[in-house]
């Protein structure tokens, strides 16, 4: 189908239906087909929507717009013409990268976010040669199929999916394949990630040489509020090419645990924080009190105070409530030994007590988690000063 948005006329491919919809975005050379294989994979109540960006596939192939910025109002515009109400923001890549932006701007209906091998929204300063050759990346067969084999994949496409991404990575503008690798690789928009207020899942490949898994921890992790992490073992870039089973499954997991009408509870001692913060952001005092064992202790901002199991915890949580914290935990490290782990954590709060201007402060944790006999993770040990 076609969809008018933002002066364009937009190509999308559509299947399932459904309360909510996945919209997906696809990798600097994909078009809106590189998202079938995984659309297939998953069920059919739930309605797919896969766009292809402008200058790529069957959308319009303007001279400019290839920033972020525009790219996402491109998406915004198109989900607009859509009437989506309920939908959920499925990007790879490049892809990632423009979610992210769209996503740090509280876009109406969105209920969740899940990155695939994202583009950081920080930006990456490539050295001048490895821009020249990604600039000449899509210029013939030959140089695709080198890309291919050489950088974006772990495990070989089948015949028919390599000729695809051939003919869509040579298929796309000129102006869309030059544009990345010198500018839009490199921009940053990330100012205003904190203000995503939307469960965030990250999926990397274990092999990927474009956006690997080590960077995703370091940089991309981080910058989101509560981002969880899930890795995919034995692939490289093209993640919803090679394991599309996977990603459904993935995407799945995230509509089930996030999106439920359940309480959420951490499986694996990384999802405490998120958790965490999900609860705390939208004020859901017994949520958070969830999260922590009978006999948890926490010290406290002043560095001194000592709040020891639950009742002063509440206590403590019930006056900070008021001031609307925003906080993101990005986890750092995960140290476990048996049913105990050990997070060191970097966090943002933002807080805006009544008749006061908002506040902003950062620090790093230390973070002691305990799995109970249930098999969930709770916080038993909670540091917000860290080590001072």
């Amino acid at each position: 189908m076609n969809i008018i948005a933002n002066g364009l006329t937009l190509h999308a491919d559509e299947s399932g239906r459904g309360p909510l919809t996945l919209v997906f975005l696809h990798y600097w050379g994909g078009t809106a087909r590189t998202w079938h294989p995984v659309m297939a994979a998953l069920p059919e109540n739930l309605r797919k929507i896969s766009l292809d960006a402008r200058g790529w596939g069957q959308s319009d192939r303007p001279e400019d717009g290839y920033d972020i910025a525009t790219m996402a109002d491109d998406v915004e515009a198109a989900i607009a013409a859509l009437g989506l109400e309920r939908y959920v923001l499925v990007g790879h890549s490049m892809g990632g990268k423009v979610a992210q932006l769209l996503a740090s701007r509280r876009p109406s209906g969105l209920v969740g976010l899940v990155l695939v091998a994202p583009s950081p929204a920080e930006g990456k300063s490539l050295p001048e040669p490895e821009r020249e050759d990604m600039a000449g990346a899509y210029a013939v067969p030959e140089s695709v199929g080198w890309t291919i084999d050489n950088v974006l994949t772990e495990r070989p496409l089948s015949p028919t999916l390599r000729d695809q991404v051939i003919a869509d990575s040579l298929g796309g503008a000129e102006a869309a394949k030059k544009f990345w690798p010198y500018t839009a690789i490199s921009e940053d928009v990330s100012a205003d990630l904190a203000r995503i207020d939307v469960s965030v899942w990250v999926i990397g490949g274990q092999q990927d040489k474009v956006d690997g898994v080590d960077m995703l921890r370091r940089v991309v992790l981080p910058s989101l509020p509560g981002a969880v992490m899930r890795s995919v073992p034995g692939v490289g870039h093209l993640i919803p090419l090679e394991a599309p089973q996977a990603v459904a499954a993935s995407i799945v997991e995230f509509v089930d645990a996030e999106l439920s009408s359940e309480c959420r509870t951490a499986k694996q001692p990384e999802d405490v924080p998120a958790i965490f913060d999900s609860a705390l952001n939208r004020g859901d005092l017994d949520a958070v009190m969830s999260l922590f064992h009978p006999e948890a202790i926490m010290r406290m901002q002043d560095g001194k105070t000592i709040a020891e199991g639950r009742d002063a915890l509440r206590g403590a949580f019930a006056q900070l409530i008021p001031a609307q914290p925003e906080i993101r935990n990005g986890v750092r490290r995960v140290i476990a030994s048996g049913d105990i782990a050990l997070l060191l954590l970097e966090w943002t709060i933002r807080l805006t007590p009544p008749g006061q201007d908002e506040l902003v402060e950062r620090g790093v944790a230390t973070q002691v988690v305990e799995r109970n006999a249930d098999g969930i993770w709770q916080l038993r040990i909670s540091n917000p000063l860290g080590i001072d």
